[in-house]
């Protein structure tokens, strides 16, 4: 008997498989609603892979133990075809995704297959087929037949729902399990409000063997992975919810759509602008971009190279600025420079002379000219740097369906201001957390940048 049970533990786990509280609620409402979307926003650690690679298995290989004995897992519905959806690294070999599969899922009784991907793009089982896919795949390779069931390993771009979702015309679920970051604020915006009462949330003390219900983390464990969370991501990371993502700003910023996949140099003759959001008390936040012929922007570079918000009480002076710039600036001709109008204008006592911030500039050969002035400065900026982010998410990205506006995928700073400036949930106000970058983006796309002269041009890159 002993032989046999170790036998089964090592080549039939999935029947062993114990889900903690949160997860055998996200089971038990799959297993017995009809819901068309159920959703794990959980916190790192609490084993949603392992929880949607489990649920695949009840249901191709039957309810392999009580947490699955079910209605859906026992008399399935829908066509036998099912698709897992995620980021490229988490299928690759040595994923979660394969790890997890060959953990859990009965030795020899399914087969694997690439189909020319470089990683498993297909399981199989009898008449039962598990497919894989990327976020990296363009929208049109998501269509296809028929499915059953769709799992999302974090939320997917917003581009590519609709075709996913469309799959279960015939009938059938979607499940998504989720740690609840700024990538996600779309989802929160537009889908969730239609399925909260099928959205289950988990802290990461559920997955704790000391204080939750068949916990798997030890507490001590927990508290150290804790202390290594961004402050800003905490929230999300913790307690699986996404509490701030409804007051983002630029809700439509998509990283997949807007940052670039490889970098771009700015070309010798392009139109070149610099613009600067000054500070006393930090560094001044710096960006680089130039249009090109049908008027897209593209942001270059930035300054400074390393995490802005977390360098305090900066001592650089405007000459050390300058050296900073010119050195960025090599090979490059700067057409215009645009700075912040109103930090630039007050005047302070200079040796024995009340001079400006753009005087000081001035007056080492830096030229540069105010931001925009507006009735209502920043909603208009604001509404014009949407304007550059706007594309369709329903349709795929090509020449008439993109956005205005992209960013090289070094300037983290500008990206990640983008992806989390935020209105204060209370009282709408902007918050000043990562507004310094989007500022710039702001002055930058109120300018209207056009190259001088128009130049034959194109940028050889791959820009989604």
């Amino acid at each position: 008997m002993d032989a046999e049970l170790a036998w089964l533990r090592e080549n039939e786990r999935i029947q062993f498989y114990e889900p903690n509280e949160p997860v055998e609620k996200l089971i038990r409402l799959a297993g017995t609603a009809s819901n068309l979307l159920y959703v794990l926003s959980a916190a790192n650690g609490i084993g949603k892979t392992t929880a949607l690679v489990n649920l695949a298995g009840n249901l191709i290989f039957g309810p392999q133990n009580r947490f699955f004995r079910l209605p859906l897992f026992k008399d399935w519905p829908y066509p036998k075809r099912l698709r897992f959806v995620s980021e490229p690294s988490q299928v690759e070999e040595g994923g979660p995704l394969p790890t997890e599969i060959a953990k859990w899922w009965p030795k020899d009784r399914y087969q694997t297959f690439k189909d020319s991907k470089h990683y498993i793009s297909r399981y199989q089982a009898g008449d039962w087929v598990l497919e894989v896919m990327t976020y990296e795949q363009e929208p049109g390779q998501h269509e296809g037949a028929n499915l059953g069931m769709v799992m999302f390993n974090e939320p997917p771009p917003e581009n590519l729902w609709t075709p996913n979702i469309s799959r279960l015309r015939g009938g059938g679920i979607c499940v998504v399990g989720m740690t609840p970051l700024t990538e996600a604020g779309w989802f929160f915006d537009k889908v969730v409000p239609r399925h909260e009462e099928f959205i289950v949330y988990a802290d990461v003390e559920a997955a704790c063997k000391q204080h939750g219900i068949r916990g798997h983390l030890e507490h001590e464990n927990i508290e150290k992975m804790i202390a290594e969370y961004d402050p800003d991501e905490k929230e999300a990371r913790i307690d699986g919810k996404a509490m701030y993502l409804k007051g983002l700003i630029f809700k439509t910023f998509n990283p997949h759509v807007h940052v670039l996949k490889q970098m771009v140099h700015a070309p010798a003759n392009a139109t070149m602008y610099q613009v600067v959001d000054p500070h006393s008390d930090k560094p001044f936040a710096c960006i680089w971009a130039f249009p090109d012929n049908r008027g897209d922007l593209y942001i270059v570079d930035e300054w400074p190279n390393v995490d802005f918000y977390k360098w305090h009480n900066c001592q650089l002076t405007i000459r050390d600025y300058a050296n900073i710039f010119r050195d960025k600036e090599q090979g490059l001709q700067i057409n215009k420079r645009i700075i912040d109008r109103h930090f630039a204008e007050i005047t302070h006592l200079s040796g024995m002379e009340r001079k400006t911030l753009r005087d000081e500039f001035r007056e080492i050969g830096i030229d540069f000219v105010p931001s925009y002035q507006a009735a209502e400065e920043m909603e208009t900026g604001i509404v014009k740097v949407r304007d550059y982010l706007k594309y369709n998410p329903d349709r795929p990205i090509d020449t008439l369906n993109k956005p205005k506006l992209f960013i090289n995928p070094h300037c983290i700073n500008t990206i990640h201001s983008l992806s989390k400036w935020a209105r204060d949930p209370k009282t709408g106000k902007v918050q000043e957390g990562y507004k310094d970058f989007c500022d710039c983006v702001r002055y930058l796309c109120m300018d209207s940048p056009e190259i001088d002269v128009p130049a034959p041009y194109e940028p050889a890159v791959k820009r989604w």
